[in-house]
């Protein structure tokens, strides 16, 4: 990711049901949970950037557990 471009935007959401946050990236079915013992400081930027850097470590050190796929069999093409 690159300051500037849309892999490095984010948007910090204050959970109303739970603590902490969630980060949102620039795809919309992207988000990353950031408890409220992670960041070391509860400011928006600065969960905003470690929710980033955690969704960066998941994008290069990846481990799905879990993929779910409600499309058709011919639109996964």
């Amino acid at each position: 990711m690159h300051a500037g471009s849309p892999a490095a935007d984010f948007a910090v959401v204050d959970l109303k049901d739970a603590e902490g946050w969630v980060v949102t990236g620039h795809h919309a079915d992207v988000l990353t949970y950031v408890g409220p013992d992670e960041p070391h400081e509860p400011s928006q930027i600065a969960v905003g950037l470690w929710g980033r850097s955690k969704r960066h470590r998941d994008g290069t050190a990846l481990r799905v557990v879990h993929v779910e796929d409600k499309r058709a069999p011919a639109d996964r093409a």
